[in-house]
This record gives C-alpha cells, structure tokens and sequence, in this order.
C-alpha cells in the first residue's frame, strides 16, 4: 500500500547520504585551504589537538574503557606528531611517517575488535571515541599533505600543468627573478 511512500523514503536517505558525504568532501576542501594558508597555526593546533585527545583518553579510561588500548592509542597519537618536526613538509619514505601510517591502521582495528567484542556500549559512544580517539589526528595529519603535494615545487616538475596555484608561480618567479652570477659575469665581459 504504502509503495510510493517507501520509494520516496529510500531516495530522501540516498540523497541524504550523498549530501553528508558532499559535505564532508567539502569542508576537507576548506580545510586543507586553511592548512596552506596558515601552516605554522595549523602545526600548533595539531600539536594542541594530540593533548586535549590525551585528556579523552583519560577520562575514557574512567569511563570503563580498555586501560591498555586507551594507552597504545595515546602512544600513536604521539607517534604521530613527529610528522610535525618537518611541517608541513612530510617525507612519505621517512620512518616516523611510515610507522604512523601502520600505526593508523592498527589502532583503527584495535579499537574496533574491542567494541565488537563487548557490544554493550551504545553505538553514539563508538562512533565518537572512535573519531576523537583514533581518527581525528590522523585525519588532521592526511588532510595537511594535500597543500604540500599541490602548492610547492619539486624538482621533476615540468611546469605543463594546466592548473596551477598561486603559491607555486611566486616560488618559479622568484627564482627567475634572482640574478645569475655566471650571466652577471659573462654580460661584464661582454661589456669589456
């Protein structure tokens, strides 16, 4: 009886799900626009972040939570703030980086095989554990290399690309701009 309604109800939630994820594709966008914009504040609040996340895990552990999974979580967080050191450049072969990624990945499944096996916490109280706790340095840290992979130079740069952002150009100009002491010289000579 009911077939129109239940049609249009699985389409609001389809609809619906891909608002929430254009949304979040969108306020990652913001963010890493930020993030270039402002990289010294960015590490700072990262850094600032890893210590108030610290305090969640504490009072998570008040709260009943696995005392040695609370403390191999903050131990990651902090693993992963020596990414830091080199802001916002990020070595993707470095030790520290690779570590922190194998970290992620472990954490994420550590957390999640202990709220599989004691089902009794409320499924609000996962999901946000779970973003404070474990992803959200993380995903501060990824969202962070985006402005390092599109705005700054490299060496096996062609300068092709179609698109190109404004940082990048002033960098190129401003190394066309400094004079060349081996042309300074050879316009001297030529002068003679």
């Amino acid at each position: 009886m009911a077939v129109f309604l239940n049609a249009l109800a699985t389409l609001g939630w389809v609809l619906g799900a891909a608002f929430i994820v254009f949304s979040i594709g969108c306020g990652l966008y913001v963010i890493s626009e930020w993030v270039e914009e402002y990289p010294r504040q960015t590490r700072k609040l990262i850094q600032f972040s890893v210590w108030i996340i610290d305090i969640v895990h504490v009072l998570a552990a008040l709260d009943g939570v696995s005392l040695w999974r609370v403390v191999a979580s903050m131990c990651a967080n902090h693993v992963y703030t020596l990414n830091l050191e080199t802001f916002p450049l990020v070595h993707t072969t470095s030790l520290a980086f690779l570590g922190s990624c194998a970290l992620a990945v472990g954490n994420h499944f550590m957390w999640f095989f202990y709220f599989i096996q004691n089902l009794g916490h409320p499924f609000g109280h996962v999901c946000a554990l779970m973003f404070f706790c474990v992803w959200m340095v993380p995903l501060a840290l990824f969202v962070s290399l985006t402005p390092v992979d599109v705005s700054l130079p490299r060496a096996h740069d062609s300068g092709d690309h179609q698109r190109t952002r404004q940082n990048m150009f002033k960098t190129l100009f401003a190394k066309f701009r400094q004079p060349d002491d081996s042309r300074t010289r050879q316009q001297s000579l030529h002068a003679e």
